[in-house]
């Protein structure tokens, strides 16, 4: 008797908590891939759903709004819980108000669907890329491992609430193998703080690369080319973010043979080829280029003898880069700072490498980048201003 009572208030308490759960988002919304004319969101609900999302142009009454769907074959996106929907025909220079709307979805059969509960969340801000803009605000760090609070600090230090680009440059997690990982180690803050009104990019660093749900990478960071390397034009300056891969050879016992950076890279290095031939990147007044691996390696990981994966980057990667007028290489990876001048390490470019427990600063304008890195105590590491007019 004792053990039925027990057993019915363990049911009773289990649907009393369950009860209480109210269906809504639970990660995000977050922007990504924010262009001149197109935009994507990217949110979890906290069960299986049908959602939306309603855009409007900034302060239009809600008869304007226009609903994009996620359709894959003729299938609007349903009954799942992870959601990344393009907004698309945007206008440039534009700001536009989006909110997320989601049925739940308590059943799912052939001819029969049984809806829960219904939210819409608040409105949120965001404008498209000014094709005609003058400079911007940047900030850049890598390297948290997962350390999310740490990541807050530098984005204050940094004074983020003036920044108009966030770009995250790799090992922003330990390991990918566990599907809140890149929630709780950098996009859960990255949304409290701004990541609902200006997106972040996310430059692939070695320890993404590894763990059972690498091959997950793109499905949060969604690119509509569906490559996780490439480049935009952010108004007057173009930034290209390079996928350095793995730091070790392929062959290296570690990768148990699942790995294939070496052809990756060579490919990555004819598209950089061709990308700094283009008109978007040849009339752009500022060059930044990021990369998780530092197209230099210092002399004591030099000494070490197993990095063959940077050195086939630097080897592959770099003449290239020499030749294409970059203004600025700004990377991570080894977790201390450094600055490179241009032609001390055949860099015909400054490098600079942050992260681990420094960021970046960008402040680019009137044919100068003011260059600024700060550590998590608010320290001042290194200051310089260079002048792309004479590059």
């Amino acid at each position: 008797m004792k053990k039925t009572l027990f057993t019915f208030l363990a049911a009773a308490f289990s649907l009393s908590l369950a009860a209480q759960e109210k269906f809504g988002l639970s990660h995000g919304p977050y922007l990504q891939e924010v262009t001149t004319d197109k935009a994507t969101v990217v949110f979890q609900t906290s069960g299986k759903a049908f959602s939306w999302v309603e855009v409007k142009p900034h302060g239009a009454p809600e008869e304007e709004c226009v609903r994009y769907y996620a359709s894959d074959h003729g299938l609007k996106m349903a009954y799942n819980t992870f959601n990344s929907i393009r907004l698309k025909k945007l206008e440039p220079a534009k700001a536009y108000d989006y909110r997320i709307l989601s049925k739940e979805m308590r059943s799912f059969q052939p001819y029969k669907v049984v809806f829960g509960d219904s939210i819409a969340t608040p409105w949120h801000t965001f404008s498209t890329i000014d094709p005609e803009g003058k400079g911007a605000s940047i900030f850049i760090t890598s390297d948290m491992h997962g350390d999310a609070a740490k990541l807050d600090t530098l984005l204050h230090w940094a004074d983020y609430k003036t920044c108009h680009a966030f770009f995250y440059a790799g090992d922003m997690m330990n390991y990918m193998d566990r599907p809140e990982l890149p929630f709780t180690s950098f996009i859960d803050i990255s949304v409290k703080r701004f990541a609902s009104s200006i997106p972040f990019e996310v430059v692939r660093g070695n320890h993404e690369t590894r763990g059972n749900l690498a091959r997950e990478f793109s499905r949060y960071f969604p690119k509509e080319d569906g490559k996780i390397y490439g480049a935009y034009r952010l108004g007057d300056i173009m930034v290209v973010m390079l996928d350095s891969g793995e730091d070790k050879a392929d062959s290296h016992p570690v990768y148990a043979g699942l790995t294939d950076f070496d052809a990756y890279r060579t490919e990555q290095a004819a598209w950089l080829e061709e990308l700094v031939q283009t008109k978007e990147y040849k009339t752009a007044r500022y060059r930044i280029v990021i990369s998780h691996f530092p197209m230099v390696m210092p002399s004591d990981n030099q000494k070490e003898g197993v990095w063959k994966g940077w050195e086939d980057a630097i080897r592959k990667f770099l003449p290239v880069l020499n030749r294409a007028g970059v203004d600025l290489l700004v990377s991570g990876h080894t977790h201390r700072y450094a600055y490179y001048e241009a032609g001390t390490e055949g860099n015909n470019f400054p490098v600079l490498i942050q992260g681990a427990y420094s960021a970046a600063r960008l402040d680019v304008k009137d044919g100068k980048i003011q260059v600024k890195v700060i550590d998590t105590a608010g320290q001042v590491l290194k200051e310089a201003v260079l002048d792309t007019d004479k590059r």
